[in-house]
């Protein structure tokens, strides 16, 4: 390529994605869904890192009502107390999510020279500037949990959806039945949305030290959409509401 030969879109979105205009495009999708599902997302993400403890809430319970609060803070968690109908837009968030989770790693990749600057916090930089960098780097850090998050609850909520696909993949067959890798991916999928080893079979299995680990790290990662959430707000407030 000599001097005056323009960049292709593929060395372009590595060394200047901010120039892509898709990635323009994708950042409005993101900034938008986000500030539109944001409360949602606050609120699922609370509740579900709590619980994470639904046993010990279960077991602090010392009284009906106790027992039955519990029980109704799971149900909102699960169907927002609207039955089929709040899992099916408890399903259209969790897919919101999945696709705010795609556009926001499409979004983070600042190009070749800089992308190692985006995974840490710097020092000597304006508010502003410090509330990008903190979004940026907590979504990277948390990719993998946000990506399983969103897309064990659409399974969860859509459940038939998926099955109906897996079959599709890996027909079950007289053969295959009870080894299907696609049934092992549900079933981790599922397992992976909640945190909780106790029974799952696994070395460190039943309660102890590695339960309690597992579902303290789970706990803590189920907080990150919600921290998402207040960072991207005030990246909206800064870029839209404060300019106008």
């Amino acid at each position: 390529m000599t001097q005056d030969t323009p960049p292709s879109a593929w060395q372009l979105w590595l060394r200047q994605p901010q120039r892509v205009w898709l990635r323009r495009a994708l950042f409005q999708i993101h900034l938008w869904s986000g500030i539109g599902l944001g409360l949602y997302v606050f609120f699922i993400s609370v509740t579900g890192s709590v619980l994470v403890y639904r046993n010990e809430l279960y077991m602090a319970a010392t009284s009906d009502t106790g027992y039955k609060l519990v029980s109704k803070l799971i149900e909102l968690h699960d169907d927002l107390l609207a039955g089929a109908t709040g899992r099916a837009v408890n399903g259209g968030g969790a897919f919101a999510v999945l696709l705010m989770v795609l556009t926001g790693l499409v979004i983070w990749w600042p190009g070749l020279g800089r992308w190692k600057r985006s995974l840490t916090l710097h020092r000597g930089v304006g508010w502003r500037r410090f509330m990008w960098d903190l979004h940026s780097m907590v979504g990277f850090w948390t990719f993998a949990f946000l990506l399983v998050f969103a897309l064990s609850g659409l399974y969860l909520c859509f459940p038939d959806s998926f099955s109906a696909f897996a079959d599709w993949i890996q027909p079950l067959t007289a053969d295959n039945a009870g080894s299907r890798w696609v049934d092992t991916v549900l079933y981790w999928l599922a397992f992976l949305h909640f945190g909780r080893i106790n029974g799952i079979g696994l070395p460190c299995s039943g309660p102890g030290l590695c339960d309690q680990s597992v579902k303290a790290v789970w706990a803590f990662f189920g907080l990150a959409p919600a921290f998402m959430f207040v960072t991207g707000a005030t990246l909206w407030w800064n870029r839209v509401l404060r300019r106008w």
